[in-house]
């Protein structure tokens, strides 16, 4: 007779017998769901994700050069640029004396390049009409909320 669980060596025992004082249907039965208990529900990853993409996939190479730059193209151009803007020097003057430098691109407003640089302006309107963030440049008077980088090298004082 023939075990329905299909334990392996049990399956040949004929009825009737004993195997460690239980009938063998019985003992059959427990070491089939003992079996089961350790046998895991799901079989076993073939591939891990926690392997490098060479030892996971090795075909995941193909694109390891792609994007490498060619060195037979020879030097690299601004891209279809004509002409590369003039940089320029702003010099931040405090009123206590401390100094600061940024480079500038001539027309860049001059709010932006005081946050860039982190220069502490007080601004009130925005417009230019209440002379809040006024600060000397060059031999003048300027509103920074509305004022552009001239194209030269400028110191600027402000309070």
């Amino acid at each position: 007779a023939k075990s329905l669980l299909g334990v392996g060596a049990l399956d040949e025992v004929a009825p009737g017998v004993e195997l460690l004082g239980l009938p063998v249907m019985f003992a059959t039965l427990v070491l089939a769901s003992a079996s089961a208990a350790v046998t895991p529900a799901h079989p076993p990853r073939l591939h891990s994700a926690r392997l490098a993409p060479s030892r996971a996939c090795p075909s995941m190479n193909w694109f390891a050069n792609a994007f490498a730059n060619d060195d037979t193209l020879g030097a690299r151009d601004n891209a279809g640029l004509t002409k590369e803007k003039t940089k320029r020097t702003i010099t931040w003057k405090s009123s206590s004396g401390k100094t600061k430098q940024s480079t500038v691109v001539p027309g860049q407003k001059l709010r932006d390049v005081a946050r860039a640089a982190g220069i502490p302006i007080k601004y009130s309107c925005n417009e230019g009409t209440c002379k809040t963030c006024q600060v000397k440049m060059g031999g003048g008077m300027v509103k920074v909320c509305v004022g552009k980088v001239p194209d030269k090298d400028v110191t600027i004082v402000y309070k």
